[in-house]
Parts: structure tokens; sequence; C-alpha cells
């Protein structure tokens, strides 16, 4: 049975294959989509790509069950070998497919591919217990992922795939997701998917081996719909608001535009102890913190012009260094503020980044002042500042909300026309931390 809805069409290509063009919701685009003669579909947008898995995939099978955290919520067999892995891909995956009821992809990045390949591996993904029936049929969606595939788009672009073969292919009308009620990143996933919470099931889950309570997500063929014309209409608005985000570079460093490509280093310096003592990010910083940063405040902050964050990278890697942002909230005037991780400091990345930052507060923006705040006794930021040309104005005692805390706050300042140098000798200690 096939059903198709708007925004979906098939054209034969050929005896072997037909092509689709699909509208994935999440997006708002058309997705190609290749599928070969059952069961050996390829399903892609240009950055991801589910495929089949062959005994070439052994090793990135097994490393896929090796994760820790697909053993803690999936169950993943930890000692799985190379020669076990392919046993597993030409044994039960293979028959999965024979029978139609357990189909599993290989999740690939196309935008990682080294030696030349098509991509590399970074999950895997599948439809199981799939039931057909005249009227359309029902399956549960099951995904893991290593580490190089989370935080950068990957898994949710691979459901949007697998949601619409599913839908439009197979011709099923509804989707599950089951998952622990404590895995906080699939539940935030499933979401995301447009998977509705359906219950809570007291020890449907499991959670290292042990007994736990679980939940069930559910998608109709009416919800994905819905969804993919609700994000046509998202993508025409955003279109018409959609701020431009500069990119800044020198030698040294480049400033642009965040990605959820360094949502997992992003975590990583907002965890980091000096991080949490000295600045204002969440403590406990997860994957859901950055995706809502990156995703939502930043371009938020560009769109009203209140906050224009931009990612500070290496030029060479375009490895995520830290960040730096202006706070212009009053006219001729704005406030820095920065984020490195500890593998940056020490470089001369955040001077220089700051230079950029600078040059494009005076020079593209026009303002008159730019001020730099800091907790006491913060002496790192103050020294930088002091490199910078920045005059030391005061100390506003109890200023400062220190996570619900009254504290004390360093204020500086430097005007378009003052020298970006030091103006007196430093006269503080070096950096310290508690």
């Amino acid at each position: 049975m096939e059903q198709v809805w708007p925004g979906l069409r098939l054209h034969s290509a050929a005896a072997a294959h037909h092509w689709f063009d699909l509208a994935v919701p999440s997006q708002g685009s058309q997705v190609r989509v290749l599928e070969h003669t059952v069961p050996s579909p390829v399903l892609s947008d240009g950055f991801t790509t589910l495929r089949r898995f062959t005994v070439e995939d052994a090793q990135a099978f097994a490393a896929i069950h090796h994760d820790p955290l697909n053993v803690t919520w999936t169950a993943s067999d930890a000692t799985m070998s190379r020669a076990r892995a392919a046993e597993f891909i030409t044994g039960s995956i293979a028959a999965g497919w024979d029978a139609g009821s357990d189909l599993r992809f290989a999740v690939v990045d196309t935008r990682l591919g080294t030696d030349g390949s098509a991509g590399d591996i970074v999950g895997t993904l599948s439809l199981h217990e799939i039931f057909s029936t005249s009227r359309g049929g029902s399956a549960s969606v099951g995904i893991k992922m290593l580490p190089a595939g989370r935080g950068t788009g990957s898994a949710q672009r691979a459901i949007e795939l697998l949601c619409g073969y599913a839908f439009g292919n197979l011709g099923l009308e509804i989707l599950h997701w089951r998952t622990t009620s404590a895995n906080a990143g699939s539940n935030s996933l499933a979401k995301r998917c447009g998977f509705v919470l359906a219950a809570e099931i007291p020890g449907y889950g499991h959670q290292d081996a042990q007994v736990a309570d679980g939940m069930v997500f559910s998608q109709s063929l009416r919800q994905f719909q819905a969804r993919d014309q609700s994000a046509a209409e998202a993508e025409k608005a955003a279109v018409e608001i959609a701020p431009v985000v500069p990119v800044l570079r020198n030698d040294a460093v480049v400033l642009r535009a965040l990605t959820m490509a360094d949502a997992t280093q992003l975590v990583e310096n907002c965890i980091n102890e000096d991080s949490v003592r000295w600045t204002t990010v969440p403590l406990n910083y997860t994957m859901e913190h950055a995706e809502f940063f990156i995703n939502t405040l930043t371009p938020q902050g560009w769109a009203s012009g209140e906050t224009l964050t931009f990612a500070v990278v290496e030029p060479a890697t375009d490895g995520l260094l830290g960040t730096v942002d202006l706070q212009c909230k009053n006219p001729g005037a704005a406030s820095i503020g920065i984020n490195f991780g500890p593998h940056a400091r020490g470089t001369g990345a955040a001077e220089e980044s700051v230079r950029l930052l600078l040059d494009y507060a005076f020079n593209q923006l026009n303002l008159s002042y730019v001020h730099w705040h800091a907790l006491a006794p913060n002496w790192g930021s103050r020294k930088l500042a002091w490199k910078l040309g920045f005059t030391f104005d005061g100390e506003i005692r109890g200023d400062y909300n220190d996570r619900g805390t009254p504290a004390d706050r360093w204020v500086l300042s430097l005007a378009a026309t003052d020298p970006q140098t030091p103006q007196h000798p430093w006269t503080g200690p070096g950096p310290v931390s508690r």
C-alpha cells in the first residue's frame, strides 16, 4: 500500500529504483530520496543519509554499542566485537529487512567523510515492530548515536527522513517512540521531531540494566502533515526577518554565527569551573541549554539588535574556542560578554577576538563607548581589559548578581577615540580563582 500527501511526488527513474521529492517539516525544504528495489532504500537530505548497514560497517556498529550513553539507556552490548557486529549485520539485521518487520539504518553524516568516503557513520536508526494493515499500520522508532553525531542536528534530520519514509512510502499511519523517563536527551529529541507524549508507564524503561519508569510518544500521519504546513509557513516568516551575522576574521581567530556543530564544545566550555565561577552561564549546563542558546536566544538577540553573539573559532579547523558578544542596551554604547574554554585560555585568542569585536563596534556599528563588566575579584578578566586599553572606572558594591547573592562589580570603559593599548602599568595580581 502506498500513501502520498502534498509535497511528496513519485517519479519513475529506472526499474531498480524510484526518486522522491520529500518535504521535511523541520526544515521546510525538499529532500531527494532514492529508493532502491526493496529492501535497500537510501534516504538523504544532502547532509544526513540513511542506508542499510554492510559488513564493512561492522567496526562502526560495534562502536555504537560501546558508547556509554547507549549502554546506559538502550542496554547496548558494551563488549560487542567487530566480528559479532558483522554477524549481527548479516544475520538479524538482514532478516529484519527480508521480513519487512525491522528496518535498521546506518545514520551517515556526509559532511564528515574521510579518505574520499561518502561520509562517516554517526549512529543507527530503526523502524521496528512494523505492523502493516490495509488501512496503514504502525511501527516503533529506535535510535542510538555516537558522540560525533550528537549536537550536530544529524539525529533530528535522520528522524525526519525516517518519518517521511514510514508515512510516505510504507504507508504507516502512526509511529511510536519508547524511552526511559530519565533520558532527557531522548525525550527532548522526540518532542523536537514532532512526537507527542502519549503515556507514562511505571517500569516500562530501563537504566544501567535496571528497571525504570518509561514513556511512550507518538506521531500520526496527520500530525506529520500538519508540521509540514507549519514549517513551510515558519520558513516563509523567517526569511523575512532572519538577521545576517557577519564574519569577522584575522590571522588568529574567526568570529561567525553559532551553529549546532558548536554545541558539544559549548557545553564543555560552560561546565568548566572558571566559567561557572566568573560568568552567569546556567549551572549543570547540558546539550539542551546549548541548543536553546544557539537556536533561540542567539537569533533573538540578533533580530532585536540587543545582544550580538559570535562564535570564536580557530581558522584552520573551525573548532569552537569560545563566545563573545556585544550587549547593546543603551544608544551609542554596548557591554562586552566573553567566555572561553580552558583549551583556548593563554593562547591570545580572547584578546584577538575582542579586538575584532571592538573594530566592529566602533567602525561598523558606530558606537561611542564599550563597557567591560566583571565580577570582583576576576583579575584575569580585568587584566585582559587592561591590555585592550580599557580604563578602570570603579567598583560598585553589591551590584553583581552572583547566582542570587549580591557581589561587587568592576566597571571599565573604552571610548572610540581611546588607544587600544594599556594606558598605565599593570598594578593587579595574576588571575585567581576560588
